[in-house]
């Protein structure tokens, strides 16, 4: 994780609940949302545009306009060659496990015979 220069812009309660307005103060940062990380006070609520947070509290998160926000970044690793699988065969996997045997619960097979006319392979007379 790398920690993001952000700054509070505005600091309001409304009703029951606390908002904040945070500036990223990167100028081209394009990400997701869930790619960041708060610090010890998690919002209930946010959202993200033109790199501006605004963010939800139900309690005081105890920040002043002005102050440093604590923010993280995720850096998801890149994968070097996608043409790998994420996966083993399963194949693999059943030489190494040993299944008991089926157990045959049910008689010999039966033909049922049906009791109703359309259905049934006797002709009725």
């Amino acid at each position: 994780m790398s920690r993001l220069p952000a700054k509070v812009l505005s600091s309001e309660k409304r009703g029951d609940q606390y908002c904040l307005i945070v500036k990223i103060e990167l100028s081209n940062f394009r990400r997701s949302f869930n790619s960041l990380r708060f610090g010890d006070q998690i919002p209930f609520s946010g959202s993200f545009r033109d790199g501006t947070l605004e963010l939800r509290y139900y309690r005081d998160p105890g920040l002043k306009v002005g102050q440093q926000f604590p923010l993280w970044l995720i850096e998801f690793r890149i994968r070097e060659n996608r043409r790998t699988p994420l996966h083993q065969p399963i194949g693999n996997l059943l030489d190494s496990v040993s299944f008991p045997p089926l157990k045959l619960f049910a008689g010999p097979y039966r033909r049922r015979e049906s009791v109703s006319w359309p259905f049934s392979r006797r002709s009725r007379k």
